[in-house]
């Protein structure tokens, strides 16, 4: 990614749709969650995508995948990609570079399903393929940032697409961050720490993670309701706190809350 490349809410927004549309959701069989902010083509051909995709991973041709994507959703939807304009068809290149890196074969990562969260449906997970020390940053789980203005009031729904942000404390104001790393779900005792540099987001290792481990980032104290009470991470199970502290309990619901990220610059 360029490292000055810098994109609105709106166009985050409507970046990131298209890109887990294009890569992620022919890998994964299903449709990820959307922020679904501008109209934007449901993307069909998933069989042949995943075919195009799978092909990429040998020989990291990163230009001549994209191109294969564009001209297999192009037949369907061709005067939507046309219209977006060559800033817009340059931010998209640079997003789905992003995931790309993420399904290397020797990136470290694997981005897989999770049935995990009673109020997620099609949920997702990142699970390391290679051992993680601590100090050692997962650069290909990259997260791109836009700050919310005044004027992006309207874009969050509750429950709907209220996820990903977080609050800058350096900064001050709420950040929307989307891409790979937005799939690093929350643990209480996490492996691994958001830090936020720019414009971006990366995922620094704190503790070692193994094989078949998922990497996991720790959301704040309230990000599932007060005191994170109705939290479902692997955690809280083995400790019987958070949701699993509510046996009782038939329906669950997962609050929404606000990530607070370390930041370096």
């Amino acid at each position: 990614m360029d490292g000055g490349t810098r994109m609105s809410v709106m166009e985050l927004c409507e970046i990131d749709d298209l890109a887990t549309g294009l890569v992620l959701d022919p890998l994964l069989g299903f449709r990820t969650h959307k922020m679904n902010i501008t109209p934007s083509p449901e993307i069909q051909c998933c069989g042949i995508l995943k075919e195009t995709l799978l092909s990429f991973q040998h020989t990291h041709d990163f230009s001549a995948t994209f191109d294969a994507l564009l001209m297999i959703v192009g037949k369907l939807a061709g005067d939507y990609f046309n219209s977006l304009g060559s800033r817009h068809q340059e931010l998209l290149r640079q997003h789905v570079y992003c995931y790309f890196r993420a399904f290397l074969l020797d990136s470290g990562v694997k981005i897989e399903s999770s049935d995990r969260y009673s109020s997620e449906t099609n949920g997702a997970k990142i699970t390391s393929t290679r051992h993680w020390f601590p100090g050692q940053r997962a650069e290909v789980l990259l997260g791109c940032i836009a700050e919310f203005s005044p004027a992006d009031s309207a874009v969050l729904q509750a429950g709907v697409n209220d996820f990903s942000v977080m609050y800058s404390l350096r900064k001050r104001c709420d950040q929307l961050w989307l891409g790979p790393a937005s799939f690093v779900n929350h643990d209480c005792n996490p492996n691994s720490k958001h830090v936020a540099c720019r414009f971006f987001a990366y995922v620094e290792v704190i503790r070692p993670i193994s094989p078949g481990e998922e990497i996991t980032c720790y959301y704040g104290a309230n990000f599932f309701g007060e005191g994170n009470e109705m939290c479902e991470c692997c955690t809280c199970e083995r400790n019987g706190k958070g949701r699993f502290k509510q046996r009782g309990s038939s329906l669950i619901v997962k609050k929404q809350g606000t990530l607070w990220l370390q930041s370096t610059d």
